[in-house]
């Protein structure tokens, strides 16, 4: 046994490692395409509005399936296992005198992290990078490590109480805005005389009214937008670059938005290690809880929001406060069905192929990057931005996931890491990590809920 294993932070390897994390982590990286590419390669990001180009039935039920049952969730599945990660990172160093070298290591992985995400969004030119917001959360958890589940879950609440305050003050001023509304359409209808600001509110409101029912390809200014994207993306580099650039500020907006629905997620994935949920260790009564309730109700909530979107009916509905919530409760029931499934034989040979994507996130994160940024939608590459409906760009979506699925694991068969996870792991521990796999390495841990 090496020096870095005596002090607990040598890597996570073979028969150590936890088998259904790496299928859980693999099915999560993968799937975050599905919510991805309707803003890597369509108007989503632009028009707010998903039907452009093309607004078929199967774009309808295609659009509500993914914004009702997976949109968020593929990243709350990540976050749960980077929560759950930092504990087993630092499973050796638990004791209050632990090493500062565990520290360290947890500290160099995350910012470098981090680095990878500023060139994900900057060299790859994906703006809804996640990998720059995940390592500056993990780098503020790291001091929770030794906190039990309950505590873990308390902390996580007061991210998750501010979240939906925020969620209330909004839904409170639309309906201020709903209110005055329709006193002054009351007063109108009493024949009372409008001052200018009142004639003025019912006009904006008319025109927000056409807008939104109006499909884009009807409507003036989204028309121009329309212009304004393809001109951006079907022409120079420089001016591709600055489109995406445009993008990541926009994001990077919501900033502490995004970090507060990041931190209660991991710490809440911390908690779920704790209980041995998240390995697949609890009972199965369990995840029978997760799955139907986190479905029942998460899925309630979204689907009520995305059919009032979808289907015309003006707001403010009271759903809207718990946005994040829903989001949350929808991945505790992905976690809940996951490992339901691992408890069967079929269902573990069913899912084991995620596994080696699973160990090699990073790479699959940012090659798909690659492949969707600089290759298929770049005005050098394919050239297809805005060319595909929802419908298709999931199919498209499907397709890329099934290659990358296969060549994950012809990689995994020869390799000991994605090569993205040996320039990581190697910068993170100072030293050349192994790259192939060495003929006696212990094989990786089968799929199980044991």
């Amino acid at each position: 046994m090496n020096a870095e294993a005596n002090l607990g932070i040598d890597r996570v390897r073979g028969s150590e490692r936890i088998a259904s994390l790496d299928v859980i982590r693999g099915l999560a990286i993968l799937f975050i395409l599905f919510m991805n590419i309707p803003v890597m390669g369509g108007y989503e990001f632009i028009l707010f509005d998903e039907r452009y180009p093309t607004w078929t039935n199967a774009d309808w039920w295609t659009t509500f399936i993914r914004m009702t049952w997976m949109d968020g969730t593929q990243r709350g599945l990540l976050e749960l296992l980077f929560g759950a990660g930092i504990l087993i990172m630092a499973r050796r160093a638990m004791e209050p005198d632990g090493p500062v070298a565990v520290a360290d290591l947890h500290y160099r992985r995350n910012i470098w992290l981090a680095l990878f995400g500023l060139a994900n969004a900057f060299l790859l030119m994906w703006f809804g990078d996640i990998l720059l917001v995940y390592g500056l959360a993990a780098v503020f958890l790291f001091p929770f490590r030794k906190l039990g589940p309950k505590a873990l879950c308390g902390l996580a609440s007061i991210f998750l109480v501010a979240l939906t305050l925020n969620g209330l003050g909004d839904y409170r001023e639309s309906q201020a805005k709903h209110d005055k509304l329709e006193q002054i359409q009351t007063a109108q209808a009493s024949g009372k005389k409008l001052n200018e600001a009142d004639k003025k509110a019912l006009q904006d409101d008319r025109k927000q009214v056409l807008d939104w029912i109006q499909l884009p390809a009807q409507n003036a200014e989204a028309k121009k937008k329309i212009a304004d994207a393809d001109k951006a993306r079907h022409s120079t580099f420089a001016a591709y670059w600055t489109a995406q650039f445009d993008g990541w500020k926009f994001v990077m907006g919501w900033f502490w938005i995004i970090e507060a629905e990041i931190v209660a997620t991991m710490l809440i994935g911390m908690a779920f290690y704790r209980w041995g949920i998240i390995q697949g260790k609890a009972k199965q009564s369990t995840y029978w809880a997760l799955l139907l309730v986190g479905y029942g109700a998460g899925m309630w909530l979204r689907g009520s929001v995305e059919w009032y979107k979808l289907a015309h009916i003006r707001g403010p509905h009271w759903e809207w406060i718990l946005t994040d919530i829903a989001r949350l409760l929808v991945t505790f029931g992905h976690v809940g069905l996951i490992q339901l499934i691992l408890t069967s034989s079929l269902g573990r040979r069913l899912l084991s192929p995620f596994q080696a994507a699973g160990r090699m996130p990073l790479t699959v994160y940012l090659g798909t990057s690659f492949l969707m940024m600089w290759i298929l939608f770049a005005p050098w590459g394919l050239n297809m931005f805005g060319v595909w409906g929802q419908a298709k760009l999931m199919a498209v979506a499907a397709v890329v996931i099934v290659a990358e699925l296969i060549a994950a694991n012809l990689w995994m068969r020869s390799y000991d890491n994605g090569p993205m996870e040996w320039v990581w792991k190697s910068l993170a521990y100072q030293r050349r990590e192994p790259f192939r796999k060495a003929r006696q390495q212990v094989p990786d841990a089968v799929p199980s809920p044991i």
